[in-house]
């Protein structure tokens, strides 16, 4: 077989594996669906899966990975048409988008998590790609606010203070023990910020 024809084959399973990923992990969750019943689904040998992908955490990070491109985008698309906006609104939009990527990836997140934490004591979101952007852009607008207050935090520990507050197990346990919605949930993000923004 020539190494095209590989290249093609290899492709074509990635985006097999990662489509009937996707549909079971919608129909019953991430948990309860094995790399066996993937493999199954999508009619390929468990070899051919574990070549590409040996646990499912590193599926779960595949998944996140294409997602997280998709949701940068938004949010990078976000600030540019809202440069004009005060600091709070662009905030907001930023946590918005944060909260709605917990609400349709919280399955994915937390089998990402299990997987890095397995591997690497210092693996978990705090060293990943996604952590830093968030930090980043959050950390620029605190810094347009530190630039004008006296007694500001550090505008870096303010955005990290922030995404940990917006961790996808307390926003879920908000949600299911305490009962709020999430359009409660981001307008209470938002006071919390306008609070440090006064």
């Amino acid at each position: 077989m020539s190494i095209r024809r590989e290249r093609k084959d290899a492709i074509e399973h990635r985006k097999l594996i990662l489509q009937t990923a996707l549909q079971l992990f919608d129909k019953h969750g991430v948990q309860p669906v094995s790399m066996h019943q993937i493999a199954k689904t999508a009619g390929i040998g468990q070899a051919t899966l574990y070549r590409r992908y040996a646990h499912k955490g590193d599926l779960c990070m595949d998944m996140l990975q294409e997602y997280a491109k998709q949701l940068t985008d938004e949010i990078d698309e976000l600030l540019v048409s809202s440069q004009s906006l005060p600091a709070l609104d662009r905030l907001s939009g930023i946590m918005n988008k944060w909260i709605d990527a917990i609400e349709e990836k919280f399955g994915l997140i937390v089998a990402m998590e299990s997987k890095m934490s397995c591997e690497d004591e210092r693996g978990n979101f705090f060293h990943t790609p996604m952590y830093r952007y968030f930090r980043d852009k959050m950390a620029s607008i605190f810094a347009e606010i530190h630039a004008t207050k006296e007694h500001a935090a550090d505008p870096e520990m303010a955005a990290h203070a922030l995404i940990c507050s917006m961790s996808p197990i307390g926003y879920f346990h908000m949600k299911q023990e305490k009962g709020y919605s999430t359009e409660q949930i981001k307008e209470q993000f938002r006071r919390l910020c306008e609070q440090y923004l006064a």
